[in-house]
């Protein structure tokens, strides 16, 4: 179970609407959630521990750690305030008890989930998850020869970095036409013309 948080609780509710008065074990557990489910399959086990260690240590600051604070500091917590807060959302706004999903209220007493308008608010928080992890995707790909953790492990319990998706073709073309479709139908992936700088 993960102890070292890459982010901190101070960060979530400095850039979410979580109110001050909310549990602090509630934050600390949707931090951990985030990290392990969704961090750790993004940059695979081994920089994620990686991670872990020169924040725990403090080495993270040392000028020879630089690639990795930039990684951090520039990328992961981003997407980490947004992956938690995520997670925090069930924990914090709707909880489960014998009669059903509740909100509390504040007091005693709590009154039931409207699901539809929980269902909005997850989603706005998930698209912006999203678009965070879409970046530090992106950026892991194209500096991935700053983080040798990426490729170095062979074992079957530890994660291997997702992002293979994402460049798994040589074609690329530039708009839909009956050849992309051709392509897709022969099950060959095509590439989105956003990452212009692979070949064509």
């Amino acid at each position: 179970m993960t102890n070292t948080f890459l982010i901190s609780e101070a960060q979530i509710r400095n850039y979410t609407d979580i109110e001050d008065n909310i549990d602090s074990a509630l934050i600390k557990n949707g931090i951990r959630e985030a990290q392990d489910i969704k961090l750790q399959p993004i940059i695979g086990t081994l920089l994620y521990e990686k991670l872990q260690t020169l924040v725990d240590s403090g080495d993270i600051t040392l000028g020879a750690n630089s690639d990795y604070k930039t990684l951090l500091d520039d990328y992961i917590q981003n997407m980490l305030i947004y992956a938690a807060y995520w997670y925090i959302l069930d924990s914090v706004y709707i909880r489960s008890r014998n009669n059903g999903l509740l909100i509390p209220d504040g007091g005693e007493s709590s009154i039931a989930a409207d699901r539809s308008m929980y269902n909005v608010k997850r989603q706005s928080v998930q698209n912006k998850m999203e678009f965070y992890s879409n970046l530090l995707t992106d950026y892991i790909i194209e500096e991935q020869t700053l983080f040798p953790e990426l490729n170095a492990s062979n074992k079957l319990y530890d994660l291997q970095p997702n992002y293979d998706e994402k460049y798994g073709n040589p074609f690329v073309f530039n708009r839909k036409d009956r050849w992309t479709d051709e392509m897709l139908k022969r099950g060959i992936r095509v590439y989105d013309t956003r990452y212009k700088q692979y070949p064509q």
